[in-house]
Protein backbone atom coordinates (compact mmCIF):
# COMPACT_ATOMS: atom_id res chain seq x y z
CA UNK A 1 0.00 0.00 0.00
CA UNK A 2 1.37 3.40 -0.93
CA UNK A 3 1.93 5.96 1.74
CA UNK A 4 -0.20 9.10 1.84
CA UNK A 5 1.94 12.12 2.60
CA UNK A 6 1.30 15.58 3.91
CA UNK A 7 3.32 18.51 5.18
CA UNK A 8 2.13 21.58 7.03
CA UNK A 9 3.98 24.39 5.31
CA UNK A 10 4.66 28.03 5.99
CA UNK A 11 4.93 30.05 2.82
CA UNK A 12 6.89 33.30 2.75
CA UNK A 13 5.23 36.67 2.47
CA UNK A 14 5.59 38.45 -0.84
CA UNK A 15 4.48 42.05 -1.24
CA UNK A 16 2.63 43.19 -4.33
CA UNK A 17 4.31 45.77 -6.47
CA UNK A 18 1.99 48.57 -7.47
CA UNK A 19 -0.06 47.83 -10.57
CA UNK A 20 -1.26 50.35 -13.11
CA UNK A 21 -4.85 49.64 -12.12
CA UNK A 22 -6.19 52.06 -9.55
CA UNK A 23 -9.10 49.84 -8.49
CA UNK A 24 -6.93 46.73 -8.13
CA UNK A 25 -4.58 48.76 -5.91
CA UNK A 26 -7.57 50.00 -3.92
CA UNK A 27 -8.99 46.55 -3.18
CA UNK A 28 -5.56 45.09 -2.39
CA UNK A 29 -5.07 47.79 0.20
CA UNK A 30 -8.43 46.91 1.75
CA UNK A 31 -7.78 43.16 1.57
CA UNK A 32 -4.41 43.45 3.29
CA UNK A 33 -6.23 44.76 6.37
CA UNK A 34 -9.61 43.01 6.21
CA UNK A 35 -8.71 39.66 4.63
CA UNK A 36 -4.98 39.03 5.19
CA UNK A 37 -5.14 35.28 4.53
CA UNK A 38 -6.63 35.80 1.08
CA UNK A 39 -4.32 38.73 0.40
CA UNK A 40 -1.33 36.53 1.13
CA UNK A 41 -2.54 33.78 -1.20
CA UNK A 42 -2.84 36.27 -4.06
CA UNK A 43 0.52 37.83 -3.27
CA UNK A 44 2.34 34.50 -3.22
CA UNK A 45 0.65 33.39 -6.45
CA UNK A 46 1.68 36.70 -8.06
CA UNK A 47 5.30 35.94 -7.16
CA UNK A 48 5.34 32.46 -8.73
CA UNK A 49 7.06 32.04 -12.10
CA UNK A 50 5.09 31.27 -15.25
CA UNK A 51 6.15 27.64 -14.99
CA UNK A 52 7.64 25.30 -12.43
CA UNK A 53 9.16 21.88 -13.01
CA UNK A 54 9.99 18.82 -10.97
CA UNK A 55 11.94 15.86 -12.24
CA UNK A 56 11.43 17.05 -15.82
CA UNK A 57 7.64 17.47 -15.43
CA UNK A 58 6.37 21.02 -16.00
CA UNK A 59 3.40 22.82 -14.47
CA UNK A 60 2.33 26.15 -15.96
CA UNK A 61 0.65 29.10 -14.26
CA UNK A 62 -2.95 28.65 -15.37
CA UNK A 63 -3.93 32.31 -15.29
CA UNK A 64 -2.71 35.73 -14.25
CA UNK A 65 -3.42 36.93 -10.73
CA UNK A 66 -6.33 39.27 -11.55
CA UNK A 67 -7.58 37.67 -14.76
CA UNK A 68 -11.16 37.28 -13.48
CA UNK A 69 -11.48 40.77 -12.03
CA UNK A 70 -13.52 43.44 -13.80
CA UNK A 71 -11.76 46.53 -12.45
CA UNK A 72 -13.76 49.10 -14.40
CA UNK A 73 -15.24 50.49 -11.16
CA UNK A 74 -14.80 49.86 -7.44
CA UNK A 75 -18.12 48.03 -7.37
CA UNK A 76 -17.25 45.73 -10.26
CA UNK A 77 -13.84 45.09 -8.70
CA UNK A 78 -15.41 44.11 -5.40
CA UNK A 79 -18.10 41.93 -6.95
CA UNK A 80 -15.75 39.97 -9.24
CA UNK A 81 -12.85 39.50 -6.84
CA UNK A 82 -14.53 36.57 -5.08
CA UNK A 83 -14.62 34.57 -8.34
CA UNK A 84 -11.01 35.56 -8.87
CA UNK A 85 -10.06 34.31 -5.41
CA UNK A 86 -11.79 31.00 -6.15
CA UNK A 87 -9.90 30.51 -9.42
CA UNK A 88 -6.52 31.49 -7.99
CA UNK A 89 -7.16 28.95 -5.24
CA UNK A 90 -7.32 26.37 -8.04
CA UNK A 91 -4.19 27.82 -9.61
CA UNK A 92 -2.35 27.29 -6.33
CA UNK A 93 -3.62 23.72 -6.11
CA UNK A 94 -1.23 22.22 -8.67
CA UNK A 95 1.36 24.93 -9.38
CA UNK A 96 2.60 25.53 -5.84
CA UNK A 97 2.96 21.79 -5.23
CA UNK A 98 5.82 21.78 -7.75
CA UNK A 99 7.60 24.49 -5.79
CA UNK A 100 7.30 22.47 -2.60
CA UNK A 101 8.31 19.21 -4.28
CA UNK A 102 11.61 20.87 -5.16
CA UNK A 103 12.06 21.85 -1.51
CA UNK A 104 11.25 18.41 -0.11
CA UNK A 105 13.63 15.54 0.58
CA UNK A 106 10.77 13.01 0.51
CA UNK A 107 10.62 12.57 -3.27
CA UNK A 108 13.22 11.64 -5.87
CA UNK A 109 11.37 10.62 -9.03
CA UNK A 110 8.07 12.02 -10.21
CA UNK A 111 5.43 9.30 -10.09
CA UNK A 112 2.63 9.73 -12.65
CA UNK A 113 0.47 7.42 -10.53
CA UNK A 114 0.33 10.10 -7.83
CA UNK A 115 -1.76 13.26 -7.64
CA UNK A 116 0.42 16.13 -6.37
CA UNK A 117 -1.58 18.99 -4.88
CA UNK A 118 -1.19 21.98 -2.57
CA UNK A 119 -4.02 23.19 -0.34
CA UNK A 120 -3.87 26.80 0.84
CA UNK A 121 -6.25 27.41 3.75
CA UNK A 122 -4.65 30.34 5.59
CA UNK A 123 -1.29 31.95 6.24
CA UNK A 124 -0.58 29.32 8.88
CA UNK A 125 -2.17 26.23 7.31
CA UNK A 126 -0.95 25.05 3.94
CA UNK A 127 -0.66 21.40 2.99
CA UNK A 128 1.33 19.64 0.30
CA UNK A 129 -0.53 16.43 -0.45
CA UNK A 130 0.56 13.45 -2.49
CA UNK A 131 -2.10 10.82 -3.04
CA UNK A 132 -1.99 7.64 -5.16
CA UNK A 133 -4.47 7.77 -8.03
CA UNK A 134 -4.67 4.00 -8.54
CA UNK A 135 -8.10 3.52 -6.95
CA UNK A 136 -9.61 6.98 -7.43
CA UNK A 137 -13.08 6.75 -8.94
CA UNK A 138 -14.86 9.62 -10.72
CA UNK A 139 -17.63 11.54 -8.98
CA UNK A 140 -20.03 10.41 -11.75
CA UNK A 141 -20.35 7.11 -9.93
CA UNK A 142 -22.28 8.91 -7.18
CA UNK A 143 -25.13 9.64 -9.63
CA UNK A 144 -26.57 6.19 -8.96
CA UNK A 145 -26.93 6.85 -5.21
CA UNK A 146 -27.98 10.52 -5.11
CA UNK A 147 -31.73 10.84 -5.75
CA UNK A 148 -33.08 13.78 -7.71
CA UNK A 149 -34.55 15.31 -4.58
CA UNK A 150 -30.98 15.80 -3.31
CA UNK A 151 -29.49 17.04 -6.57
CA UNK A 152 -28.55 20.69 -6.08
CA UNK A 153 -27.66 23.46 -8.51
CA UNK A 154 -23.98 22.45 -8.71
CA UNK A 155 -24.73 18.75 -9.17
CA UNK A 156 -24.44 18.85 -12.96
CA UNK A 157 -21.06 20.59 -12.74
CA UNK A 158 -19.26 18.58 -10.08
CA UNK A 159 -21.01 15.21 -10.01
CA UNK A 160 -22.38 14.84 -13.55
CA UNK A 161 -19.93 17.17 -15.30
CA UNK A 162 -16.38 16.94 -16.59
CA UNK A 163 -14.43 18.85 -13.93
CA UNK A 164 -11.43 17.55 -11.99
CA UNK A 165 -13.87 15.78 -9.69
CA UNK A 166 -13.94 13.09 -12.37
CA UNK A 167 -10.21 12.60 -13.01
CA UNK A 168 -9.19 13.29 -9.40
CA UNK A 169 -12.24 12.01 -7.55
CA UNK A 170 -12.19 12.89 -3.87
CA UNK A 171 -9.06 15.01 -4.35
CA UNK A 172 -10.95 17.09 -6.93
CA UNK A 173 -13.95 17.41 -4.59
CA UNK A 174 -11.66 18.67 -1.83
CA UNK A 175 -10.05 21.08 -4.29
CA UNK A 176 -13.46 22.60 -5.04
CA UNK A 177 -14.49 22.57 -1.36
CA UNK A 178 -11.36 24.55 -0.53
CA UNK A 179 -11.80 27.00 -3.42
CA UNK A 180 -15.37 27.74 -2.32
CA UNK A 181 -14.17 28.23 1.24
CA UNK A 182 -11.56 30.79 0.11
CA UNK A 183 -14.16 32.53 -2.06
CA UNK A 184 -16.65 32.67 0.84
CA UNK A 185 -14.00 33.75 3.35
CA UNK A 186 -13.09 36.72 1.19
CA UNK A 187 -16.73 37.78 0.87
CA UNK A 188 -17.24 37.51 4.61
CA UNK A 189 -14.08 39.45 5.45
CA UNK A 190 -14.73 42.25 2.98
CA UNK A 191 -18.20 43.08 4.36
CA UNK A 192 -17.18 46.62 5.53
CA UNK A 193 -16.52 47.59 1.91
CA UNK A 194 -20.11 46.71 1.02
CA UNK A 195 -21.22 49.17 3.68
CA UNK A 196 -18.98 51.80 2.14
CA UNK A 197 -20.06 51.28 -1.47
CA UNK A 198 -23.75 50.49 -0.88
CA UNK A 199 -24.71 52.55 2.18
CA UNK A 200 -28.46 52.31 1.52
CA UNK A 201 -28.68 48.61 0.69
CA UNK A 202 -25.45 46.90 1.75
CA UNK A 203 -27.10 44.06 3.67
CA UNK A 204 -29.16 42.80 0.74
CA UNK A 205 -26.33 43.08 -1.78
CA UNK A 206 -23.84 41.39 0.54
CA UNK A 207 -26.23 38.50 1.25
CA UNK A 208 -27.09 38.17 -2.44
CA UNK A 209 -23.38 37.78 -3.24
CA UNK A 210 -22.91 35.25 -0.41
CA UNK A 211 -25.98 33.02 -0.62
CA UNK A 212 -24.73 30.62 -3.26
CA UNK A 213 -21.09 30.29 -2.22
CA UNK A 214 -21.97 29.81 1.44
CA UNK A 215 -24.44 27.09 0.47
CA UNK A 216 -21.62 25.23 -1.29
CA UNK A 217 -20.45 24.13 2.18
CA UNK A 218 -23.46 21.82 2.47
CA UNK A 219 -23.12 20.53 -1.10
CA UNK A 220 -19.47 19.51 -0.88
CA UNK A 221 -19.76 18.19 2.64
CA UNK A 222 -22.61 15.97 1.42
CA UNK A 223 -20.79 14.79 -1.71
CA UNK A 224 -17.53 14.03 0.10
CA UNK A 225 -19.36 12.06 2.77
CA UNK A 226 -21.20 10.11 0.08
CA UNK A 227 -17.92 9.52 -1.75
CA UNK A 228 -16.35 8.04 1.39
CA UNK A 229 -19.35 5.78 2.04
CA UNK A 230 -19.44 4.68 -1.61
CA UNK A 231 -15.73 3.86 -1.41
CA UNK A 232 -16.34 1.80 1.71
CA UNK A 233 -18.97 -0.28 -0.09
CA UNK A 234 -17.38 -0.51 -3.54
CA UNK A 235 -13.68 0.35 -3.35
CA UNK A 236 -12.42 -1.04 -0.03
CA UNK A 237 -8.75 -0.58 -0.95
CA UNK A 238 -9.26 3.13 -1.62
CA UNK A 239 -11.33 3.42 1.54
CA UNK A 240 -8.52 1.87 3.54
CA UNK A 241 -5.93 4.14 1.91
CA UNK A 242 -7.87 7.18 3.03
CA UNK A 243 -8.74 6.05 6.55
CA UNK A 244 -5.44 4.34 7.40
CA UNK A 245 -3.46 7.45 6.51
CA UNK A 246 -3.73 10.99 7.76
CA UNK A 247 -3.50 13.06 4.61
CA UNK A 248 -6.80 13.57 2.79
CA UNK A 249 -8.90 13.20 5.91
CA UNK A 250 -6.68 15.78 7.62
CA UNK A 251 -7.30 18.18 4.74
CA UNK A 252 -11.04 17.45 4.80
CA UNK A 253 -11.14 18.06 8.54
CA UNK A 254 -9.36 21.40 8.27
CA UNK A 255 -11.52 22.69 5.41
CA UNK A 256 -14.70 21.37 7.01
CA UNK A 257 -14.09 23.04 10.37
CA UNK A 258 -12.94 26.34 8.90
CA UNK A 259 -15.89 26.49 6.53
CA UNK A 260 -18.35 25.39 9.23
CA UNK A 261 -17.17 28.17 11.54
CA UNK A 262 -17.45 30.66 8.67
CA UNK A 263 -21.05 29.53 8.05
CA UNK A 264 -21.85 30.06 11.72
CA UNK A 265 -20.23 33.51 11.78
CA UNK A 266 -21.99 34.51 8.58
CA UNK A 267 -25.43 33.44 9.85
CA UNK A 268 -24.91 35.23 13.14
CA UNK A 269 -23.87 38.43 11.39
CA UNK A 270 -26.86 38.35 9.03
CA UNK A 271 -29.33 37.66 11.84
CA UNK A 272 -27.86 40.41 13.97
CA UNK A 273 -27.98 42.90 11.10
CA UNK A 274 -31.58 41.96 10.32
CA UNK A 275 -32.46 43.07 13.85
CA UNK A 276 -30.34 46.20 13.99
CA UNK A 277 -30.27 47.69 10.50
CA UNK A 278 -33.01 49.94 9.15
CA UNK A 279 -32.56 48.48 5.68
CA UNK A 280 -35.52 46.43 4.50
CA UNK A 281 -34.28 42.86 4.26
CA UNK A 282 -35.44 40.91 1.18
CA UNK A 283 -34.37 37.42 2.22
CA UNK A 284 -36.98 36.58 4.82
CA UNK A 285 -36.43 32.85 5.07
CA UNK A 286 -32.73 32.19 4.72
CA UNK A 287 -29.36 33.78 4.12
CA UNK A 288 -28.46 30.68 2.06
CA UNK A 289 -29.58 29.53 -1.39
CA UNK A 290 -32.78 28.25 0.10
CA UNK A 291 -33.76 25.52 -2.36
CA UNK A 292 -30.40 23.72 -2.05
CA UNK A 293 -29.95 24.50 1.63
CA UNK A 294 -33.29 22.91 2.55
CA UNK A 295 -32.48 19.80 0.51
CA UNK A 296 -29.23 19.14 2.33
CA UNK A 297 -29.54 20.55 5.85
CA UNK A 298 -31.67 17.67 7.14
CA UNK A 299 -29.92 15.08 4.98
CA UNK A 300 -26.59 15.87 6.63
CA UNK A 301 -28.12 14.98 10.02
CA UNK A 302 -28.50 11.35 8.89
CA UNK A 303 -26.95 8.83 11.33
CA UNK A 304 -25.15 7.16 8.43
CA UNK A 305 -22.62 10.02 8.60
CA UNK A 306 -22.02 9.65 12.35
CA UNK A 307 -18.60 8.00 12.04
CA UNK A 308 -17.35 10.63 9.61
CA UNK A 309 -18.75 13.46 11.72
CA UNK A 310 -17.12 12.01 14.80
CA UNK A 311 -13.73 12.24 13.09
CA UNK A 312 -14.35 15.72 11.73
CA UNK A 313 -15.63 17.27 14.94
CA UNK A 314 -13.27 15.70 17.50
Amino acid sequence: MKKLFFLLLFIPFISFSQTDDININWILKEMKILSPDIYKMLSVYEGLPEELSYDGVISNKSTQTFFYVNSETKKSTLETMSTNVHEIGHGFFHLYSYKELNNSNEFIDYDFNNIYTFFYLSKAQNILNVFPADNIFPSKELISIIPKVLQTSRFKIYIDGDSSTQSEGIVGLLNEFNAYYLDSKFEYDIYPIYKELYPDNYLNIWVMNNQSTMTSFFEFDFWIKEYLLFAKNNYPELHNQIYNNDSLMKIYKLIYNKFKKLIKDYSERVNNLKKTTKIKYYYDESEFWEEDYIKLFNQLKSPKYNKINSYLEN
